[in-house]
Parts: C-alpha cells; sequence; structure tokens
C-alpha cells in the first residue's frame, strides 16, 4: 500500500527529530518544507499536526514550532526535582527567577501553620530537564526554621535543608489539577499562552513542623503522573 503524501512528509519530519535534531531545535519552516518535498503547505501542515499531537513536537505561538524533550513517567512520592530527574536518565537544571523574604499572607500562612505576617521566604524557580523548560515553581518557607537561606545554593532545596540545618523532610501532602499557562507562566515555560498544565501543590513536612508550601506548573505535554491503584474496603467485585 503506498503511503499518503501526509505519511510521507511525517515520515520524512520523524527521521529528522531522530537523526538531526535535539529537543528545543525548531523544525524546517512551512515554506522550506513545501520547496523541499514538493508538496502543498496543506500536506505539511497536517503532518506537522500530527507530531504536535503525539508530542514529538510543539508550537510555541510567534516563534515556531520545536523538537520536544522526553516525557517524563512520574510515580507519586516525595523526593526532589533533581533526584527524580536523574532517576530517569535526564539532566536536571534550576534557574533561581527570584528569591526574597516577605510577610505571610493570609493563604500562604494557613499553609505553613504560622501567624499572618510572619517572614517567609519566597523562591521563584524554573525547573529544566536536559537543558528543556519542565516547571515552574514558587516556594514558600518560614524563616526562622532558614535563617540566611538566602546565602546559600537554592537549587537543591531538601538537600540545603538537611545538610545546613538538620532539617530532614518526612511526608507530604499533594493536590494535583489541571490549569492552563496565563501569560507569566508560558513566557517562563516557553509554551503558548493557555497551553495546558499539570498543577502540584505541595505541603511538606519535617516531623510535625510544615518547612514547605509550594505551587508547581509542569508541561503537561512533557510530565505525566503514574499512580498504583488497591482496592480500599470490601471487595464487591463490581467495577
Amino acid at each position: 500500500m503506498v503511503a499518503t503524501k501526509r505519511a510521507q512528509v511525517r515520515s520524512v519530519l520523524e527521521r529528522l527529530i531522530e537523526v538531526e535534531l535535539h529537543p528545543g531545535d525548531p523544525i524546517p519552516s512551512e515554506r522550506a518544507l513545501v520547496d523541499k518535498l514538493n508538496v502543498s503547505r496543506v500536506t505539511v501542515r497536517q503532518a506537522i499536526s500530527d507530531l504536535v499531537e503525539s508530542g514529538a513536537l510543539e508550537r510555541v505561538h510567534g516563534k515556531g514550532t520545536f523538537v520536544t524533550g522526553p516525557q517524563v513517567d512520574s510515580q507519586l512520592h516525595l523526593t526532589s526535582f533533581s533526584r527524580e530527574m536523574r532517576a530517569r536518565g535526564l539532566e536536571p537544571g534550576t534557574v533561581v527567577l527570584s528569591a526574597t523574604e516577605i510577610e505571610a499572607s493570609d493563604e500562604t500562612a494557613k499553609g505553613l501553620r504560622v501567624p499572618k505576617g510572619t517572614k517567609v521566604i519566597r523562591v521563584e524557580r524554573l525547573r529544566t530537564a536536559d537543558a528543556s523548560p519542565m516547571a515552574y515553581e514558587v516556594g514558600y518557607y518560614p524563616s526562622a526554621l532558614f535563617p540566611g537561606l538566602l546565602g546559600r545554593e537554592l537549587g537543591t532545596l531538601y538537600d540545603v535543608f538537611a545538610s545546613e540545618y538538620d532539617v530532614v523532610v518526612t511526608s507530604g501532602e499533594q493536590t494535583v489539577r489541571a490549569d492552563n499557562a496565563d501569560g507569566h507562566v508560558a513566557r517562563v515555560l516557553g509554551v503558548a499562552r493557555r497551553a495546558p498544565l499539570l498543577v502540584l501543590e505541595r505541603t511538606t513536612f519535617a516531623g510535625r513542623k510544615v518547612v514547605e508550601l509550594s505551587w508547581s506548573a509542569y508541561r503537561a505535554d512533557r510530565y505525566r503522573l503514574h499512580m498504583a491503584l488497591t482496592p480500599r474496603g470490601p471487595r464487591t467485585g463490581s467495577a
């Protein structure tokens, strides 16, 4: 059976992605592909759309179409971003976008279980995997627990807590929800405005003490959550 022109173009692009391009690289323009492959612009767009839908490519509004990085399949457990990425053969990276001491708002104070107005450290970070944007994070940490934290390395906070403050995280509570990227998050992650996100809201404990309140927005095209399900309560045999 002869492959359609759409399938042929898709095959050419898949080969280009596999052999010549790397995550984050742009693919040739539609015009260049039309001229090189002698097909219509509609056919090229359809082939590109197929690869965007499959997760091999991503469109960034106003910039072009780029090769995506590897997708991370994560299990729900308490670990640092850096350790999770390394466990999957990826090189983690962190860009600290801002770090400052502020007074806790009502919501932050409630989450950290401290009085409103308590001094807390707010850290805003971009997390990358193999140099490609993966997640945008904002975390809050009680200043009283971590004096001098702003002068420390803020890339791997759990390691800093353990080595510099003898605070070891022991448990956490996490909520996962779907959301869309607003303008700021879209710019940080390099995705289109309203691109789908997986948002993880976490409260982290050391013993009974809350040491972290964080909000992390992961690119839904690069991050999946894996959960093992077990029966709860009496087994009735019905679905």
